[in-house]
């Protein structure tokens, strides 16, 4: 059980609904969906009952987001004392997984470049989780995929870059020469997960435009290196949405689709608190054009 999932529901019990609480928390209406089933599924009944259009929160659900509202606001005071007496010489990144990859030897570098003692330390969850740590400053930075409207109260955000992605799978894949996301209809998937809008969400998206029933997501895979590894035996079609994702042996076999469409584009994004302590507030302006010139 997810920590932001007693959040999500302590925001639908508030607000009334899963779109409103979407907003409120700054995140996808599908992200609330998944975090209501996540938690229905632990205690083995339901949370809310439809009366008309409406869902009505039960007695369990007012219960559990009762107490969810007070762990919450404990583990944010041990957050904020933690972050209050944090190592100056540390620099704590939260990145989603693609983003760990892509933008982790920058970070190094910019950091420690000219400063032995400086540590970096990455943590890599979906953008969801992450935006909500460094909101109680569990983090410096998040480098992280924007969610559709926003509003980080005490943060500001600067755009990284465009990611297009593209469908991989194994040269010898029966589908390896499909040239229509018609033909993958009926695919097995492999993704990175969970995230909140990601390269999942980005073919979900691509197949819900088309009117095609959504993509049969088979595996969760803990990071792209066992993702890709898991395809190059495996005949299965994945996302990948940067190209320095693909490096390594285990990606020799792999290879592009030729589709006619193209998926949606997604930007990266780097947060971080209005506020920042000095070093940080030094390191941004750097690292947004090392990022930037690299993309």
């Amino acid at each position: 059980m997810y920590l932001r999932h007693l959040e999500y529901l302590r925001l639908v019990v508030e607000h009334g609904s899963f779109a409103a609480a979407a907003q409120a928390a700054g995140v996808t209406q599908p992200a609330i969906s998944h975090g209501m089933k996540q938690l229905q599924s632990q205690f083995g009944t339901a949370l809310f009952v439809r009366s008309g259009r409406r869902l009505l929160p039960t007695e369990l659900a007012l219960q559990v987001a009762r107490q969810g509202a007070s762990l919450a606001e404990q583990v944010g005071a041990w957050a904020g004392t933690s972050s209050r007496r944090s190592d100056p010489a540390l620099l704590r990144v939260g990145l989603t997984p693609s983003a760990a990859l892509v933008c982790g030897p920058v970070l190094l570098e910019s950091w420690s470049q000219g400063h032995a003692r400086r540590r970096l330390q990455l943590v890599s969850a979906d953008e969801g989780r992450l935006l909500a740590g460094l909101q109680r400053r569990e983090f410096d930075l998040v480098i992280s995929p924007r969610p559709r409207g926003f509003q980080g109260k005490g943060l500001a955000c600067e755009a990284l870059y465009q990611l297009q992605p593209q469908v991989y799978a194994r040269r010898l894949h029966p589908l390896a020469r499909a040239q229509a996301l018609e033909q993958l209809q009926d695919a097995a998937w492999a993704s990175v997960g969970p995230s909140v809008r990601g390269p999942v969400d980005v073919l979900t998206e691509a197949f819900e435009v088309r009117r095609m029933p959504p993509a049969r997501v088979v595996v969760s895979c803990p990071d792209y290196a066992s993702m890709l590894n898991l395809m190059a035996h495996e005949d299965l079609l994945a996302v990948i949405p940067h190209p320095a994702l693909l490096a390594g042996e285990s990606i020799r076999g792999l290879v592009p689709l030729r589709l006619r469409e193209t998926l949606p584009l997604y930007e990266m994004w780097l947060f971080h608190p209005a506020v920042s302590r000095r070093a940080v507030r030094s390191l941004i302006p750097r690292l947004l054009q090392r990022l930037k010139d690299g993309s």
